[in-house]
């Protein structure tokens, strides 16, 4: 992201994505520690989403890098990991 219009837009949904993934991380820790989820079940999760998250992000980085496009790589990038977290979010508490 070149301008500042898209480095705000950047900015501004990077602090989104971190309130969000806070919540999923409260969320998880509740539940694991009143027994409303296996924690070895859920820390495997954890971990697997981490990893898909983190490869399916670098892919479409780099995928809009080849295309010509470097300056979305960022947002491209952290559409992935909000995808993951609202879906973790409605996972963990049915809304």
């Amino acid at each position: 992201m070149t301008d500042r219009s898209g480095l705000a837009t950047l900015f501004a949904d990077t602090l989104a994505l971190s309130f969000a993934a806070n919540a999923v991380i409260a969320v998880r820790l509740t539940k694991m520690a009143l027994g409303a989820v296996d924690p070895k079940q859920e820390g495997s999760l954890m971990v697997s989403e981490k990893v898909d998250a983190a490869a399916e992000a670098t892919f479409a980085a780099a995928r809009a890098v080849a295309m010509g496009q470097p300056h979305h790589a960022a947002g491209r990038a952290m559409a992935v990991y909000k995808r993951q977290v609202d879906r973790n979010l409605r996972r963990l508490t049915g809304i």
